[in-house]
């Protein structure tokens, strides 16, 4: 079976969740006999395509940074699937990694399928520019797609309400991670003693700011803690500005990642705290569990559903609730032991093979 692959997300994101779920796809069906899989690609900064030795593609300015650079990427890439699609000997499924509709015209009888990761552009379309159209571009290639894969349960629950997808039309495939425990020494970054991890960007639903609360009220507490902010970028004008009305300046750090430095933040930190509003699965829940670090998670979304009972609940909307956990976590040594042991004992239950291999079980369908 021969599965074909575009560029969309490889053109905005050097590195994050969706472009590594395909990067791991694509990794997992190249050992695998029965399949055949390819990317159409021409330009990508993405930090993962490296580790695939048969995608061949050319960075795009990778050290400058400057504005409409992913547009052009995005523009070059589109062109080349175009000039390129009708080159190849054979297609049997096409999987475009985002929802730009401009690859409808090329397919004509050639089935796609569909990955959506979560409907937060429809359920917070205010927190969106205007001249984002993901939402539009997304009812539209789902609605023509032979079938969609959805990430969790709680997305598909999503896709089938604010969509008007049948039921019958979605698969749910659970993502996974490929992060381990790191070898760095304990003196390779400058930590705090004690901190708690946020992972990811920090803006819209992410809900950083009401994490900040909880640090400040934490520490009104006599419970000192440092917050440490992994990836996400540089914290904004306005975060610093929050940071420095809550008297924070000297708790809060953000760093720059890789997965070798995340992985040693995950092992030394008190806890993961994640206090999305939504997520349509949330890999930093499987990033601590591989790295044994106490996950805390907003109780709404798809995080339960991933988390289990190997992770503490809170209302991302009380401050005083998450205080309550981060204390537990802090003070009680027998119940972080037992959150370390349930945290591994439920990785067991995601892999990218099960997820490759369930992918390949959707494809079969549509093939048919």
């Amino acid at each position: 079976m021969n599965v074909t692959y575009d560029a969309q997300v490889f053109s905005f994101q050097e590195h994050g969740g969706i472009s590594r779920y395909y990067c791991e796809l694509l990794k997992q069906f190249s050992m695998m006999d029965g399949i055949d899989p390819s990317l159409i690609i021409e330009y990508s900064n993405s930090q993962y395509l490296p580790e695939l030795d048969f995608i061949h593609v050319r960075h795009f300015f990778p050290s400058h940074r400057f504005k409409g650079r992913n547009e052009i990427i995005k523009l070059l890439n589109r062109m080349h699937v175009r000039r390129s699609f009708h080159k190849l000997s054979h297609i049997d499924v096409f999987h475009p990694t985002y929802y730009d509709p401009y690859f409808l015209d090329l397919l004509d009888d050639i089935p796609f399928v569909l990955t959506i990761y979560d409907m937060s552009h429809e359920l917070y379309p205010q927190l969106f520019s205007k001249f984002d159209f993901t939402a539009e571009n997304k009812k539209e290639v789902s609605a023509k797609a032979s079938r969609i894969i959805a990430i969790s349960e709680h997305t598909k629950k999503d896709i089938v309400t604010l969509l008007n997808i049948p039921v019958s039309k979605i698969d749910v495939i659970p993502l996974a991670t490929t992060l381990f425990p790191s070898r760095m020494g304990d003196t390779a970054l400058s930590l705090p003693h004690k901190y708690i991890l946020y992972v990811g960007k920090r803006n819209t639903y992410k809900n950083f700011f009401f994490l900040l609360s909880a640090i400040k009220a934490l520490s009104k507490m006599n419970i000192h803690c440092s917050l440490v902010c992994a990836g996400g970028g540089n914290l904004s004008a306005q975060e610093k500005k929050e940071i420095n009305r809550l008297q924070l300046s000297d708790k809060i750090i953000q760093m720059a990642v890789n997965d070798n430095i995340l992985a040693h933040l995950y092992s030394k930190a008190q806890a993961l705290v994640f206090p999305s509003l939504y997520e349509g699965f949330g890999i930093p829940v499987l990033e601590a569990f591989a790295c044994e670090c106490p996950a805390l998670l907003s109780n709404r979304s798809s995080l339960p559903e991933v988390g289990g009972d190997a992770a503490l609940y809170f209302d991302p909307e009380s401050v005083p609730n998450l205080v309550e956990r981060l204390a537990e976590v802090l003070e009680n040594n027998v119940l972080v032991d037992s959150m370390r042991i349930n945290g591994l004992r439920r990785l067991k239950l995601f892999s990218w093979e099960n997820t490759a291999r369930k992918t390949i079980e959707t494809y079969r369908k549509v093939v048919g």
